[in-house]
């Protein structure tokens, strides 16, 4: 390409594939110069593979999948070209646990929730931070194992995941569904409590895949360099020795190349340490990702219809960093 390949992420640590991999030399390494786009919302990531002002992006399957659709007005030819990272989805709520640890599902869930409830005083207001999310479909179905309508029985709203923080401060969401390291960040400033998440609602789902319109997608050369930036650094990100500097490199300000993200958060969600959800980082073709479930969830409520569902199976059911 005679300019830089513009790839889009937000500032969450699952993002840390592709900083890794600009700011380490590993893109350049294969040929490629990059430039990366912090966006402030999943909603400019969207739009930005719509109307071709990036090249690529990091983004979860659901959103990449109803953008391929064309709901956001043009219809992109989108391909996930490498899945990422696995789980790491936090359902947080603010307040006081009136357990002790995560949720169970059934009665004794649906009697926390009561209890909770009874001390907001209203009509709960959780967030999500985009509707066409795997953060959405994890809190739908964490209120559904404890018997909570989400029409019902809450309010939700939509906010880009670095924003609950100051959302929860000032008491205008109760909680929500979001990815890391802002549920974790939320826990250890004491805004928050930590009741269900990825690992109890849908173990190791696809979180983030590496997505490709279709200008990059049919540069086989590009996407070969692309998976192999990406393999070689998820093979370091892989490795514990090197959680303290992945986590340090992340919390740097954005003028120094990092994501400007909370340092002792983001180590937590490398580690999985405690009561906190693991972000799991993909190399290579040895875990093939599913998203059947995302799609049956999708077509339940409404926002596609089965041949859409059989389609999006056979295209978006795509492995880990795989050479094309």
């Amino acid at each position: 390409m005679t300019r830089p390949l513009r790839i889009g992420l937000l500032r969450l640590s699952d993002s840390a594939p592709v900083m890794l991999a600009h700011n380490a030399g590993l893109f350049a390494q294969y040929g490629l110069r990059t430039e990366l786009v912090v966006s402030p919302s999943w909603a400019n990531i969207a739009d930005g593979l719509v109307w071709k002002t990036l090249d690529a992006a990091i983004m979860f399957a659901p959103l990449a999948m109803m953008t391929s659709l064309g709901r956001r007005g043009h219809m992109p030819a989108l391909k996930p070209l490498a899945t990422l990272s696995y789980g790491g989805n936090t359902v947080i709520l603010r307040g006081t646990n009136p357990l002790m640890g995560q949720w169970p599902t059934g009665d004794k869930g649906r009697e926390a929730f009561e209890t909770w409830r009874a001390t907001i005083g209203r009509r709960p207001r959780l967030s999500v931070v985009h509707m066409y999310s795997t953060h959405f479909l994890i809190l739908k179905r964490f209120l559904l194992s404890i018997g909570v309508n989400m029409e019902q029985d809450i309010e939700i709203q939509v906010m880009p995941p670095p924003d609950i923080i100051s959302a929860l401060m000032n008491g205008s969401i109760d909680g929500g569904c979001v990815g890391p390291p802002w549920g974790t960040e939320a826990c250890l400033q004491n805004l928050a409590f930590l009741a269900g998440g990825s690992q109890t609602v849908m173990p190791r789902h696809i979180e983030k895949q590496f997505v490709v319109p279709q200008g990059t997608s049919q540069n086989q050369d590009v996407c070969k360099a692309i998976i192999n930036a990406l393999n070689d650094a998820t093979i370091f990100l892989r490795n514990a020795e090197n959680r303290q500097t992945v986590a340090h490199d992340l919390a740097a300000s954005l003028e120094e190349k990092g994501l400007n993200l909370p340092e002792a958060a983001t180590l937590k969600t490398l580690s999985g340490e405690g009561l906190t959800e693991k972000t799991h980082y993909i190399h290579g073709h040895t875990e093939a990702g599913n998203v059947a479930w995302m799609l049956d969830d999708m077509q339940g409520l409404g926002w596609i219809t089965q041949t859409e569902h059989d389609f999006l199976e056979e295209k978006w059911n795509v492995e880990g960093s795989k050479n094309p």
